[in-house]
């Protein structure tokens, strides 16, 4: 059943829109457009707007963009979304919205400060929830963990013989994710072993340049009591410090979506950057710099 966008209860919020409505009305070009969120959806949409040559005003209440990722990845996102045109405005919490002769208008108030931004449309980009309305008579109830449905290690609910899998029941919400796990509740059912790798899950953000990311950021891996290293050129390898293990990777240049999952495949097996050292990468390529990356991280093991 997937999910559907979030909406929190903002005075005149009904009148922004949600990303399903505006792809729906995407036949339309603005002239000016408010996004009110600076996760990834919110940093796609501003990419999109602003090479159409849409006035982009971009809020996040948290003090960087994608908040939920390496912090270099938001700050230098910022900064390459406003030399793009882009008003990008973090800490910013928004307070209320409000129809004006001139647009919409969103009132918000940064650093104790207060804003307006003003746009002919206003979309509303802070999240996603499982959806489950109506999907159950009366009287059955699942077990849920969170907003969406739990799940026992196979996808099966608390309810015996029914199964979720996808946004509805996984607290990652990508498509990748859910078809991986669809496989794998078929492949149980019929009597065969199988299983999800959820710690190489790779994110992909088309803004641009593109970002994507997989396993562990170095921050959160020091909070899980992990020694680690890194190497960096344009794309950001950790890597266990004792064992070299790789254990995540960022990466913000073009054709970043292509790149990831050789990383994804070196966490899932344990493999170290002397490993993928090993093979030759083309050039010229964006590849290339993931060779850099991994040559500086082999030298701090």
């Amino acid at each position: 059943t997937g999910s559907v966008p979030v909406r929190p209860p903002i005075p005149g919020l009904e009148l922004a829109m949600t990303s399903d409505e505006l792809l729906e009305g995407a036949d339309h070009l603005y002239r000016s457009i408010v996004i009110i969120g600076g996760g990834v959806i919110g940093v796609e949409f501003a990419t999109f707007y602003s090479d159409l040559g849409c006035s982009v005003t971009l809020l996040e209440g948290m003090d960087r963009l994608l908040p939920n990722m390496d912090r270099e990845l938001g700050q230098n996102l910022a900064l390459i979304l406003k030399k793009q045109g882009v008003q990008v405005c973090t800490r910013s919490m928004v307070d209320r919205l409000e129809q004006t002769p001139e647009g919409i208008a969103v009132h918000y108030t940064a650093k104790e400060t207060p804003g307006c931004a003003v746009g002919e449309a206003v979309l509303c980009a802070i999240g996603r929830r499982a959806f489950r309305d109506g999907l159950f008579a009366e009287g059955l109830t699942p077990e849920t963990n969170g907003h969406g449905l739990w799940v026992d290690e196979h996808y099966q609910t608390s309810i015996p013989g029914v199964y979720a899998i996808g946004d509805v029941s996984s607290p990652v919400q990508l498509a990748h994710v859910a078809a991986a796990q669809g496989a794998a509740c078929v492949e149980h059912m019929a009597g065969l072993s199988a299983g999800v790798c959820m710690d190489a899950v790779p994110s992909c953000i088309y803004c641009r340049p593109e970002i994507a990311a997989v396993g562990l950021t170095e921050a959160e891996a020091k909070e899980r009591g992990i020694p680690v290293k890194t190497g960096k050129c344009v794309m950001k390898v950790t890597a266990h410090a004792e064992t070299g293990a790789i254990l995540g990777a960022q990466l913000m240049c073009p054709n970043a979506s292509d790149i990831i999952g050789q990383l994804g495949q070196a966490i899932a097996n344990g493999m170290t950057p002397g490993q993928l050292l090993a093979a030759m990468r083309p050039h010229p390529t964006y590849e290339e710099a993931l060779s850099e990356a991994l040559e500086s991280l082999a030298g701090k093991l």
